[in-house]
C-alpha cells in the first residue's frame, strides 16, 4: 500500500517481497487505497498481508511470516501483525512477548504490516466504510474488536517502521518497533 510521496521505497519493497501487487494512492485517499490493497488478495489464499510503504522489511520475510502465521493459527488468531511498536503503556506486554516470543490482543495496534484471514477482508472493509476517520488501521482495529477476534504479534517484529512524516498526522508517539528481528545480535 503506497502513497506517491513515498514511491522512492517501491524498488526496496519489491526487492524484499518479490513482484507483489501494489496499491497506489493516486488521489483516492487513504481509506480507498487501504480497501484497494486488501482486495488485491489471492482468492485461493487463506491469509493476506498488506504492508505499508514506510515499512522496513526483515531479511527472509516471506519464510519468517509463514512460520509466524502457523503459530498464529495454532493460537486461534485470525490476524497477525508483524509490527509491535514502542509504547509506554505496553511495557507489561513487551515483557510477556520477550518471554514467549509473541503477544496476543483483541485490538489491532499499528497498521504497518497487517495480515488477516481472507474470509475477514470483505466484512472488515464493509465495517470500515461505516466509520468516518482518517486512520485506516483504526477502522480495521474496530472491526477486530467488534468480532472479538485475536491478533498475534511476533516479538521480535518482522517489520520496522521507517521514520518520516505520517500521512494521517503524528500523535506524539514513538513509531519504531519495540524489537526488530534484524537488529538482534547473532
Amino acid at each position: 500500500m503506497m502513497h506517491p510521496s513515498r514511491e522512492e521505497f517501491k524498488d526496496y519493497l519489491k526487492s524484499k517481497l518479490g513482484d507483489v501487487p501494489l496499491s497506489m494512492d493516486n488521489g483516492i485517499g487513504i481509506w480507498a487505497n487501504c480497501k484497494q490493497a486488501w482486495r488485491l488478495h489471492n482468492p485461493e489464499a487463506e491469509w493476506h498481508v498488506v504492508i505499508q510503504d514506510d515499512a522496513i522489511v526483515c531479511d527472509d520475510f516471506l519464510r519468517k511470516a509463514e512460520n509466524e502465521i502457523m503459530k498464529a493459527e495454532e493460537l486461534g488468531c485470525d490476524y497477525a501483525n508483524f509490527f509491535f511498536g514502542k509504547r509506554k503503556l505496553m511495557d507489561v506486554h513487551q515483557k510477556f512477548g520477550m518471554q514467549h516470543g509473541y503477544w496476543m490482543s483483541g485490538w489491532l495496534h499499528w497498521g504497518i504490516a497487517i495480515c488477516a484471514k481472507v474470509k475477514h477482508i470483505e466484512p472488515m472493509l464493509k465495517f470500515g466504510d461505516t466509520m468516518n476517520i482518517p486512520q485506516d488501521d483504526t477502522r480495521l482495529a474496530n472491526y477486530v474488536k467488534s468480532q472479538r477476534l485475536k491478533v498475534y504479534y511476533p516479538i521480535p517484529s518482522l517489520i520496522e517502521h521507517r521514520i518520516g512524516k505520517s500521512l494521517v498526522g503524528d500523535r506524539g508517539v514513538e513509531r519504531t518497533a519495540f524489537l526488530f528481528i534484524d537488529n538482534i545480535k547473532k
